[in-house]
């Protein structure tokens, strides 16, 4: 898995003590917005996930969803709504590193490329039907899948 330099220094000073990374996801409906762009990840979750990644240091939210669209499905996309925010999740990586990850949630339009899974991080790329409402690989992607499933109004945060 990709660790940016920026964390990998952190990391290096600091263990596996818990710590702050701004994270992104993004939701690409297809035409009928019943279905969302989601990947299988290279970390060995069985579940579904949102296209999604860490913000870099010296990146804006927005450029970190655009740069994570393009790494892990080949896809060129630009952000048309903040769709909500979640700040209070905590997770331990497979390796026993510690992070609360506050997400910024947004709605991306395709401008173009081909859905082509990087092969590392992201392995299969599939649109998935929100009703039923899929099993996520995480409580964090999967509380958003549930807002979306049940259509709640943009803006929400937890």
């Amino acid at each position: 898995m990709v660790m940016e330099n920026y964390f990998k220094e952190l990391r290096s000073k600091i263990g596996q003590t818990e710590i702050i990374m701004p994270g992104v996801a993004g939701v690409l409906f297809n035409q009928n917005r019943d279905q969302v762009l989601m990947e299988k990840r290279g970390d060995g979750s069985k579940d579904w996930g949102l296209v999604s990644g860490m913000q870099n240091l010296g990146e804006s939210a927005t450029e970190s969803i655009i740069r994570e669209f393009k790494e892990e499905t080949n896809l060129d996309v630009t952000v048309t709504a903040l769709i909500g925010i979640d700040t209070n999740f905590h997770h331990v990586f497979p390796n026993g590193d510690q992070a609360q990850i506050p997400m910024f949630l947004f709605e991306v339009e395709c401008l173009g490329g081909q859905p082509i899974p990087d092969g590392d991080e992201t392995l299969e790329l599939a649109y998935v039907a929100l009703q039923p409402v899929p099993k996520m690989y995480n409580p964090q992607h999967q509380l958003a899948v549930n807002q979306l499933a049940k259509k709640v109004p943009y803006g929400w945060f937890f």
